[in-house]
């Protein structure tokens, strides 16, 4: 069995090692620093929300989210913020083509499987950003023949 953390490391490595993704300074597990609007820069979230079933097959859907800020538009006396499509375009492109196939890893004496499910655009106001959520799943095989 495989545990929600092994994977989060799992896929930390994974992100690092990437030439296109593992050059964005902050890449972390959980959650982010908190921002503010001057400090805003690219990051990269691995999560697993509900955890792993840990059956004869475990299964779990962790995400990657990528951060990106978005662009400052003054109006006026305020500031509109919109999403970079440029950059949030390129790396979605990035995790297509990363992700369409298969990832395997070996664990111990297990297989894993990362496979991309879903890749959706959203907003963090908050943060002043758009994210994608690159949502995985994953499978590792527990049993022997």
């Amino acid at each position: 069995m495989i545990s929600g953390s092994e994977i989060k490391n799992i896929l930390l490595r994974i992100v690092k090692n990437d030439p296109v993704l593992g050059v964005i300074a902050e890449i972390v597990k959980d959650k982010h620093a908190p921002v503010k609007e001057d400090d805003v820069k690219e990051r990269i979230v691995i999560v697993i929300p509900g955890g792993t079933d840990n059956g004869q097959f475990s299964r779990s859907y962790p995400r990657i989210c990528i951060y990106i800020p978005d662009v400052k538009v003054p109006i006026g006396n305020s500031n509109f913020y919109k999403p970079d499509n440029n950059r949030l375009t390129e790396l979605e492109n990035h995790c297509e083509e990363k992700f369409r196939s298969s990832i395997y890893h070996k664990h111990g004496e297990e297989v894993c499987i990362f496979v991309k499910d879903t890749i959706t655009m959203e907003e963090d106001a908050e943060t002043y950003s758009h994210f994608l959520n690159v949502r995985l799943r994953f499978e590792v095989v527990n049993t022997k023949l």
